[in-house]
């Protein structure tokens, strides 16, 4: 199981200045790290996996968010990714606060909320673990995190899509991989979560099934389960990974109470401003 930090940084910091960082506190370049992974920090147990990532600066409204809370234009985004173990929060921590030393950064928790250097501070003060947690699910039991706050939405498409079709699109939007364990994909954005699972049980074909036929053919479809999070905005973040989606394959969607839904179902209730989106 992993979980993805963010670091935005208000200075123009390269892959080797990551990898320098993080040697300086024991880690190494390319050793057990995912390819697309710049360094590994590994100590008691603990993993952090670390990259720059630019892409998570693209969105006009996120820039507006750092740079309020920098007071500086953000300029680099760094990407941690941490394995499920108690250590990987601490490694984490340590990454953030060597950082913090060389350049002005903020840190974007699991919940999507933004820290400033002084807050982050606050926090690991008052807590023992779980330093990335939100603040509205701190447990640092994952499975605690996640119960009770996500509404569950299948997305089905026709068989000769795969799973990393899906996994391809996801990236497109900005999204990260995930560990296959709690989710195979991440999008988020500010405090917006979804997370895909490629290869789910309780992801359930829409009804009727004539209507599922007529739109996606004879054969059993892909069906992608989409945990979408309480957290504002993370419907309308799923509604935009379905029309992602519609723009490739033709798509029929389960919604969160069992109601089939089309790509223009979706498009209605996201036209008419509704916040629960998938749940009519």
């Amino acid at each position: 199981m992993s979980r993805n930090v963010i670091v935005v940084l208000g200075a123009d910091v390269t892959s080797g200045d990551v990898r320098e960082l993080v040697e300086s506190l024991g880690g190494e370049a390319g050793e057990g790290s995912p390819e697309h992974y710049d360094v590994v920090l590994e100590r008691g147990g603990g993993t952090v996996w670390t990259r720059l990532d630019p892409d998570l600066l693209r969105y006009e409204d996120l820039r507006a968010a750092y740079e309020s809370a920098l007071d500086l234009p953000p300029r680099s985004a760094l990407v941690l990714e941490m394995t499920g173990e108690p250590g990987s929060q601490w490694l984490a921590a340590e990454i953030v606060l060597a950082a913090a030393d060389r350049w002005p950064l903020l840190v974007r928790d699991l919940g999507g909320e933004i820290l400033t250097v002084e807050r982050f501070h606050r926090r690991l003060a008052k807590r023992r673990a779980g330093f990335f947690d939100a603040a509205t699910w701190h447990d640092p039991s994952p499975a605690a995190a996640r119960r009770g706050r996500v509404a569950l939405v299948t997305m089905a498409l026709p068989p000769d899509v795969t799973p990393r079709h899906v996994e391809r699109l996801v990236r497109s939007l900005g999204g990260l991989a995930g560990d296959g364990e709690e989710a195979d994909a991440l999008l988020e954005r500010g405090p917006a979560r979804v997370w895909v699972q490629l290869a789910d049980a309780r992801a359930t074909p829409p009804g009727p099934a004539s209507v599922t036929r007529e739109t996606l053919g004879e054969a059993p479809g892909t069906c992608v389960l989409l945990e979408v999070f309480e957290t504002p905005g993370s419907q309308v973040l799923a509604a935009e990974l379905v029309e992602a989606a519609a723009a490739h394959w033709p798509v029929l969607v389960r919604g969160a109470s069992g109601q089939s839904m089309t790509v223009e179902d979706v498009r209605a209730r996201i036209a008419m401003g509704a916040i629960d989106v998938f749940d009519p």
